[in-house]
């Protein structure tokens, strides 16, 4: 027993005031003798026992009111031994059911949710369980209640997705859902406890403070898995005549087996081959796609014989034979030494497929930029005012714009379109030097990335950029100015660069970093480093990049169904990737495909250590019977706080002090 607030025992020794009344109004009467009892009345006698015991019934009320108060205030709790109480607590059980790809192996769901239903057969009358299923993402199925048949109920309707598991987010989840929770609470993970679900940092599988860990393993004692791991090569074809394709399968087995890959387009089969697949390794199966069909066409590849986990048999690649995007090329310079380079860098050029138009900046106003998937404007100090303003709208609904300075919008001393500031062309030789170099580079960005051969780049002339609000500098000269700057305007990008694309202000265009320097830009603004014809299971797909100019864009799921409402199709920004299969977006005058496949980390079935699950449990709440013999701390047992029960009790003492004096009054007044 222990007091919070030991002090206001002191309030107790008001106890002697009522017994000091009492003692002053205790009645002495004064005996007299009489002859004789004749003249008085008979009626039924109040006995001068019964007053008494009346009397010291109330006075022991009164005094029992003023401890129990008190003792109230003190607020006494009872410190209750973890060993004693552990059994007879209620307990919250949080059911994890793991209900990623790797559970629809073998009978690893069944037995999944028969431990489910086991746990909910044996909770006690005063338990609650709360139930939460991890898969694409954590979904709390039922509140913490103690009815069973709600429970098993939500555990009826679940089935295993194809998404992958994160052991971080349900830890997450159970903090949160217990955090104000006082019981003891039970986390049952029902999992086959993939290695590749675990978290790259150990503090995120910490447990609360409250939790203890029991965990299902339901994986079997051998599980040999062979998956379709990844396909390599050019989903853009571009008119190619035989591009190839290489399928990579990846063996998590500890025996070599033979298997065959075959490819499917459109459904039609076009090529098969068998090899050998070693134990723990990869092989990799290359196919040529003879005669390739113009537009978009559906690629499958699938592994057999199929294994215990289907799913991961199957891959998917959407593959683009269309005609190559447009792009406009606005020149200032009479010579065009800028597009001589600029065409010379794109077709040189294997990854960035694109066909190229050029007009002058006079030219430009009779053409609408929505038809084109990037605008370039080279050395270009002023736009006419119908084009700009088409220009920035479309740019603001997702469009790509490249800017390179010059002689001519370096006079003009601000950009088109985007308005930054630019001093007049800087020579290096007032710094002391003839030229200046590239200097830092952010190695995260795509397009300073690939120009890492910047180095040797001699820039004679540049114009002093000044960055606006919210602007990222990729790269600078060796002084700290801006060689690059991306820019956002609405939901488009602007890349500036602040040197020309000729000959004249720098030597880049004849050195070998110019050319994928001009595909990366290229592709970073078009958006086309993440079109790649196929995607993971819970990944976004992007949709301002897709919309062109004041239209709208429509998703269609691999059963046909549309992702999207009419007011989502203009205004919405991006749709995860919840099905397995090829999507279709329809944007503008555009289509294309994408093919989803699952995260091949659910493929490798190995196991978490034993010795990392037994230092991910003991983060929890330790059991009563082991802290002693391994040394640990008890575990943390919330106190009964025994003040509530002296409240009740101090209750039913006002009750009966009210009651007891009343009748001792009137016994009082009958006298």
């Amino acid at each position: 027993m222990d007091l919070l607030s030991p002090w206001f025992l002191a309030g107790g020794l008001t106890v002697a005031l009522p017994l000091w009344l009492h003692l002053m109004s205790r009645l002495n009467p004064v005996r007299m003798p009489f002859s004789s009892l004749m003249f008085f009345r008979k009626r039924t006698e109040t006995t001068v026992r019964e007053r008494r015991l009346r009397y010291l019934l109330l006075l022991a009320a009164r005094m029992a009111l003023l401890l129990l108060l008190a003792l109230a205030f003190a607020k006494p709790v009872w410190e209750r031994p973890p060993a004693v109480i552990s059994g007879s607590l209620p307990k919250l059980h949080v059911i994890a059911l793991d209900t990623s790809l790797s559970m629809q192996y073998g009978d690893r769901w069944a037995r999944a949710v028969g431990e489910a239903e086991s746990i909910v057969g044996s909770l006690a009358s005063r338990d609650r369980a709360q139930i939460l299923v991890n898969g694409p993402s954590v979904r709390v199925l039922t509140t913490a209640t103690g009815d069973r048949a709600e429970l098993r109920q939500a555990l009826a309707g679940l089935r295993p997705t194809d998404a992958r598991n994160s052991f971080g987010d349900v830890i997450e989840a159970v903090r949160s859902l217990v955090a104000a929770e006082t019981m003891p609470v039970e986390l049952h993970l029902i999992s086959d406890l993939q290695r590749s679900a675990m978290p790259t940092r150990f503090q995120d599988l910490v447990l609360p403070d409250s939790a203890e860990l029991k965990v299902h393993d339901v994986s079997a004692s051998e599980s040999p898995n062979w998956a379709l791991e990844s396909v390599k090569g050019a989903t853009r074809l571009y008119g190619d005549d035989r591009p190839a394709l290489e399928a990579t399968v990846a063996s998590f087995a500890e025996r070599p087996v033979s298997k065959t890959v075959s490819l499917a387009l459109d459904g039609a089969v076009v090529g098969s081959l068998r090899q050998e697949i070693p134990a723990r390794g990869r092989v990799a199966f290359a196919f040529e796609i003879p005669n390739p069909p113009r537009g978009f066409s559906r690629a499958e590849f699938r592994l057999e014989p199929a294994d215990e986990l289907v799913a991961d048999d199957i891959r998917r690649v959407a593959l683009d034979n269309t005609d190559p995007d447009p792009l406009l090329f606005v020149s200032q310079d009479a010579r065009r030494r800028d597009l001589l380079y600029y065409r010379a860098a794109l077709e040189a050029s294997a990854a960035a497929h694109y066909r190229l138009e050029s007009v002058s900046s006079g030219e430009a106003g009779r053409l609408d930029p929505g038809r084109y998937a990037l605008v370039v404007l080279s050395d270009v100090p002023q736009l006419a005012r119908g084009f700009e303003a088409q220009l920035r709208a479309w740019v603001e609904t997702g469009g790509a714009l490249l800017v390179a300075l010059g002689p001519n919008s370096a006079l003009a001393r601000r950009v088109a379109l985007t308005g930054h500031e630019v001093e007049q062309p800087l020579a290096s030789e007032r710094g002391g030097v003839p030229f200046q170099l590239a200097g830092e580079m952010d190695g995260s960005h795509p397009v300073a990335s690939a120009a890492e051969g910047f180095r040797p780049v001699k820039f004679f002339l540049y114009g002093r950029l000044r960055p606006l609000e919210g602007d990222t500098v990729p790269l600078r000269l060796a002084n700290g100015d801006p060689l690059l700057v991306d820019h956002e305007i609405g939901g488009g990008r602007v890349l500036l660069f602040a040197s020309s694309f000729d000959n004249v202000w720098n030597d880049l265009p004849l050195t070998p970093v110019f050319v994928p320097f001009v595909a990366e830009a290229a592709r970073y603004l078009t958006g086309a480093d993440s079109a790649r014809g196929e995607a993971l299971l819970g990944s976004v797909l992007e949709l301002g990049r897709r919309r062109g100019a004041s239209s709208s864009v429509q998703v269609v799921d691999p059963s046909g169904e549309r992702v999207l409402s009419l007011s989502d199709s203009v205004n919405r920004e991006a749709v995860p990737l919840e099905s397995l299969g090829f999507y279709e977006i329809r944007g503008g005058t555009q289509a294309e495909l994408l093919g989803v496949n699952p995260d091949p980390r659910e493929s490798n079935l190995r196991q978490i250590e034993e010795e990392t699950l037994e230092l991910w449990q003991s983060t929890g709440r330790a059991v009563p019977g082991q802290a002693a013999e391994e040394g640990l701390p008890p575990p943390e047992v919330p106190p009964w706080r025994v003040w509530r029960l002296v409240l009740a009790i101090l209750l039913v003492t006002v009750l009966l002090e009210s009651l007891v004096g009343n009748r001792h009054l009137d016994a009082v007044r009958g006298d």
